[in-house]
């Protein structure tokens, strides 16, 4: 019987050695598993440029082009108006000087722009995203002009009212 307890004592220590091992290898293998789909999904290179450039951005800026723009057509014998807020969004206080000091510009290049346009192309979608464009072409031409680099990122319509 004595025999028997010396036994069971020192299977106990090989058992606890070989417990210790294995967990000690299923955590190797786990932390590699996890360090190998890391660095296959991306990993951290040091920053992606997406993350650099939001980082370092400037908050936007909203400059509204007060008052609205007032617009009339002649359309099936009737006259016909289109009220137009506008939003410029930029990044850039230099940008918001140079329309500020450009306004009498800005303005008249808004309205011949919003004025040549046909009145059923605005009643949809494409036509006011193509009048849109075309007011942030001319916008950036002002501003490229004025601070030698495009600042203005989109021109928004904050109101638009047809009748």
């Amino acid at each position: 019987m004595a025999d028997d307890e010396k036994n069971e004592e020192q299977d106990a220590p090989k058992s606890n050695k070989m417990l210790i091992i294995i967990i000690a290898l299923l955590a190797v293998i786990l932390v590699g598993g996890g360090v190998a789909a890391f660095l296959m999904m991306g990993g951290d290179d040091g920053g992606s440029e997406d993350e650099a450039m939001t980082s370092t951005a400037s908050p936007a800026i909203y400059f509204d082009l007060k008052p609205p723009f007032v617009v009339n057509y002649a359309w099936k014998g009737r006259q016909r108006y289109v009220q137009i807020n506008l939003a410029i969004m930029t990044r850039s206080e230099q940008v918001v000087g140079a329309l500020k000091k450009h306004m009498p510009l800005v303005r008249n290049n808004l309205v011949q722009i919003f004025g040549a346009q046909e009145f059923d192309e605005l009643r949809t979608p494409d036509g006011k995203e193509v009048m849109r464009q075309m007011a942030l072409e001319d916008l950036q031409k002002i501003v490229v002009d004025e601070i030698g680099e495009e600042g203005i990122e989109q021109v928004l319509f904050t109101n638009f009212v047809m009748q």
